[in-house]
C-alpha cells in the first residue's frame, strides 16, 4: 500500500503529524506533501479577509498543490490523505482523479470545518470531491454532508502512544510543571469562569495558556497563570504532573469532546472533565475518569479527589488502561476507518 500524505507537518507535538506517523505504521510506504505556510503576511491577510466574509482564497505559499501533482504523476497511491487542506485546490483533487480513478481521496480535520473561522474558499469547493470525509465532531456529520460531503465517518479523538504517555517525572519537573489542579489551553470565557470559582473557593489551580489570561494574573493567591502554554515534552509531562487535570470543551466549537479528552488519559493523569454523552462513552464515569455539570459539583469533586489520592491514582490509572484496551491511538482510529473505506476489510 502506498499512501499520499499531505497536511501541516511543522512541531513535535503537532496531531497532523502524529496522524503521519500512524500512516507510516499501517502503508507500505508514505510520500509526504507539508502544507505548512501559516507564518506568511499574505496568509494571514488573506485568512481575516475571508473570516469577514470575502470569498477570497488562501494562498499556498507551501506550493503544496503543485508537489501533489507532481508525486501523482510519478507514483501510483491507494490513498491521498489530505488533513484539513485549507490550500488543496478543487483543480487537485480532479487531477489526482483523472490520473489514478481508484484512489481513495480522504479529507480528515480535528477541527470544527462548518465554522468559518476553520475552513476555506477551497475547502468549500473541494468538499464534494473527497471519496470520505473524516470529522471526530459528531454534531456536524448532517452539516458536512449539507456542504457536499459525498460520505461521512465519525471518530473519535485519539493520542500518539510515542509521546503521549505516562512519564517518568522528577522532583524538578513536579515543581516546575506540576501543582494540584491545571489547565492548558487557550482562555474562553466560561472556563475561565470556573477556574476563578475554583481558585476563589481555595483550589490551588496552574493555568498555562495564552495572552488572553493576562488580566487574570494576580485575581486571587491560588491562582498561578502562566502565559504561552505548554508545548511538545513538558505538555504531556504536565498531564502526568498534575494530580487534577482539567478538561473543559470548546463552547466556540461546540465540541463534546477534544484532543484532551484521550490525551489526559493517555498520559497516565487523572481526568476530571466537563459531563457529555461522548466523554461517558470513552471512559467509565467515576472508574475511569470523573466528569462535572456545574461549577459547584467541580469544586466539590476537586476538594474530595485532593484529599482521596488512592482513589485518584486507581481512576487514573483505568483511564490509561481503556486508552490502550480500546485502541484510541491514531493508528487505532486510522486502521478502522480504512477498513470501511475498503469494505472487504483487507485492511486489518
Amino acid at each position: 500500500m502506498r499512501i499520499l500524505s499531505v497536511g501541516q507537518m511543522d512541531g513535535i507535538s503537532n496531531t497532523c503529524r502524529f496522524r503521519n506517523l500512524a500512516l507510516e505504521n499501517i502503508a507500505d510506504k508514505v510520500d509526504v506533501v507539508n502544507t505548512s505556510a501559516r507564518g506568511t503576511l499574505w496568509y494571514r491577510i488573506a485568512y481575516h479577509l475571508f473570516l469577514y466574509g470575502i470569498p477570497i482564497k488562501l494562498p499556498d505559499t507551501a506550493g503544496a498543490n503543485r508537489k501533489i501533482i507532481e508525486l501523482i504523476y510519478k507514483y501510483n497511491y491507494d490513498i491521498v490523505w489530505i488533513d484539513k487542506g485549507n490550500t488543496i485546490e478543487v483543480s487537485t483533487l480532479k487531477t489526482i482523479k483523472n490520473k489514478q480513478p481508484n484512489v481513495k481521496l480522504i479529507s480528515y480535520s480535528p477541527d470544527n470545518m462548518v465554522l468559518r473561522h476553520n475552513h476555506s474558499k477551497q475547502y468549500l469547493e473541494a468538499i464534494s470531491f473527497y471519496d470520505y470525509v473524516i470529522t471526530n465532531k459528531s454534531y456536524i456529520v448532517k452539516e458536512l454532508k449539507r456542504l457536499g460531503a459525498k460520505s461521512v465517518i465519525f471518530v473519535n479523538n485519539t493520542f500518539e502512544p510515542s509521546f503521549h504517555h505516562p512519564y517518568q517525572l522528577d522532583s524538578r519537573d513536579i515543581e516546575r510543571l506540576g501543582g494540584e489542579v491545571g489547565f492548558i489551553g487557550a482562555w474562553e470565557k466560561e472556563r475561565c469562569e470556573s477556574i476563578l470559582y475554583l481558585s476563589r473557593n481555595g483550589i490551588k489551580v496552574n493555568v498555562y495558556g495564552d495572552k488572553k489570561w493576562k488580566k487574570y494574573i494576580g485575581d486571587n493567591p491560588y491562582l498561578h497563570i502562566v502565559l504561552n502554554g505548554l508545548f511538545n515534552e513538558d505538555y504531556a509531562k504536565s498531564l502526568c504532573a498534575f494530580k487534577i487535570n482539567l478538561c473543559f470543551l470548546r463552547k466556540m466549537n461546540f465540541d463534546k469532546q477534544t484532543t484532551r479528552s484521550v490525551e489526559i488519559p493517555a498520559c497516565g493523569g487523572f481526568m476530571l472533565a466537563e459531563r457529555t454523552d461522548e466523554h461517558k462513552s470513552l471512559f467509565e464515569e467515576d472508574k475511569e475518569a470523573v466528569f462535572f455539570s456545574s461549577n459547584e459539583e467541580l469544586l466539590e469533586k476537586c476538594i474530595y479527589y485532593l484529599e482521596h489520592e488512592s482513589e485518584r491514582k486507581i481512576i487514573a490509572a483505568a483511564g490509561h488502561q481503556r486508552c490502550l484496551d480500546s485502541d484510541y491511538s491514531n493508528e487505532g482510529m486510522i486502521r478502522k476507518t480504512l477498513i470501511k473505506v475498503f469494505e472487504d476489510g483487507s485492511i486489518g
